[in-house]
């Protein structure tokens, strides 16, 4: 016995069915980690190529920007990314 890695349902492992319960939690899944980008974010990625950038630490920033909104900014000083020091 093993339990689906998408829904948690106990299930019967065998050769075809080794991670998920039925091929509907493995496509399920699939679609799950890989988001797809909304048309407006397309667009914005698309203006960014004829876009020029101090450093590349600015155009990483635009890009999280536009791909992952909800993460905090990356810090910058005068153009390029803060390195926080251990010391």
């Amino acid at each position: 016995m093993g339990r689906c890695l998408h829904c948690g349902a106990p299930f019967e492992r065998t050769r075809k069915t080794r991670k998920y319960c039925t091929n509907r939690c493995k496509t399920n899944a699939c679609l799950d980690k890989k988001p797809r980008l909304r048309a407006a974010d397309l667009v914005a990625l698309q203006g960014l190529l004829h876009t020029e950038f101090p450093s590349l630490d600015a155009l990483r920033e635009q890009l999280r920007s536009i791909v992952a909104p909800d993460q905090p900014p990356i810090p910058l000083v005068d153009g390029r990314a803060a390195v926080p020091r251990l010391d």
